[in-house]
């Protein structure tokens, strides 16, 4: 016969949280092949506030297309 052991609870460990938002970046529309680089100074703003940019992707709309920013941030 098998020994059965007691299962010993150990103490939990608090799931971490996180909250998302998704940035829209219009600005970037305007911006041709040509032109300078673009700094998405939002974005930098964010960061100092404890954001992270964790995807990006293409927002389609008014036979246009702009970058959105999907950004998270662990909770208090």
């Amino acid at each position: 016969m098998m020994a059965i052991s007691p299962i010993v609870d150990a103490p939990g460990v608090p799931a971490t949280r996180y909250e998302y938002v998704v940035v829209p970046l219009k600005e970037a529309k305007s911006l041709g092949k040509d032109d300078d680089a673009w700094a998405p100074e939002r974005l930098n703003e964010l960061g100092e506030q404890g954001w992270e940019a964790v995807g990006l992707s293409l927002k389609y709309g008014d036979l246009m297309a702009w970058p959105v920013v999907l950004l998270k941030r662990q909770t208090t």
